[in-house]
């Protein structure tokens, strides 16, 4: 029988935060494995003054969210294991725009094969923490390229707040691809990006979930075969804690 383990989550901003909270949550549960908790990646610290009963004088004021220096991103992953020791660590990353201070990173630049290229950071990254709970991912090539595993829902939630629907031109961009995943990540050629020239009231934290919700973790995860593999290491863990 799988045993129960909890995993807690380090992701970049707040649309993956919560699609990790109400997606993933329920999927990865069905296999014994919980989502302890979720976080945006914590981006710095501040010091301030106020009185607390149980914690009276000197307190912290913490930012989270987007994408900093590795240092940083090294900083709070470890933070986590420390506070948690009784839970894994994933993270939830993009490639597109990520710190050019990544281990490995202009290694990785060499190669045009977008899963090797993802490999050599993600190895790099598991060496880099060096710690058996760590279970490190970093989406190809962002959050939106999931979305990209079912034109149709994209089109349907957004046309209502624009001016119609671009269903054959989302259908022309997915073609171009062999898997969603590889949608590439230029400036104006990533997959936000190519929604945004499509749909100008595009909300990633509000639209993005709600699309990926109605799509469903099922499409996703045959669509995407990265993110596929995520999940399955992560339910994985269960059956060989």
């Amino acid at each position: 029988m799988n045993s129960a383990i909890r995993v807690n989550f380090i992701v970049e901003g707040q649309t993956e935060e919560t699609f990790v909270r109400r997606i993933l949550a329920e999927s990865l549960a069905q296999c014994g494995v919980y989502v302890g908790g979720a976080r945006c990646v914590e981006t710095g610290r501040k010091p301030r003054k106020g009185l607390n009963i149980r914690k009276p004088g000197k307190q912290e004021t913490i930012f989270r969210g987007g994408m900093p220096s590795y240092e940083k991103i090294k900083r709070d992953i470890h933070r986590w294991l420390d506070e948690d020791s009784k839970a894994y660590l994933t993270t939830m990353f993009d490639l597109y725009e990520l710190s050019y201070d990544f281990p490995n990173y202009e290694a990785a630049l060499k190669t045009q094969d977008p899963y090797l290229k993802i490999k050599i950071l993600k190895d790099a990254l598991k060496s880099e923490i060096s710690n058996s709970r760590f279970v490190p991912y970093i989406q190809l090539h962002e959050f939106e390229g999931l979305l990209f595993s079912d034109v149709g829902v994209i089109d349907k939630v957004l046309k209502p707040y624009n001016e119609g629907s671009s269903l054959e031109e989302l259908r022309r961009i997915r073609e171009q691809f062999k898997t969603p995943e590889e949608i590439n990540d230029g400036k104006e050629t990533a997959p936000s990006k190519r929604i945004l020239h499509l749909f100008k009231s595009y909300q990633k934290v509000t639209n993005g979930y709600q699309i990926a919700q109605e799509i469903g973790i099922d499409v996703i995860r045959n669509e995407c075969p990265h993110f596929n593999e995520w999940q399955v290491n992560l339910g994985r863990l269960a059956i060989y804690r």
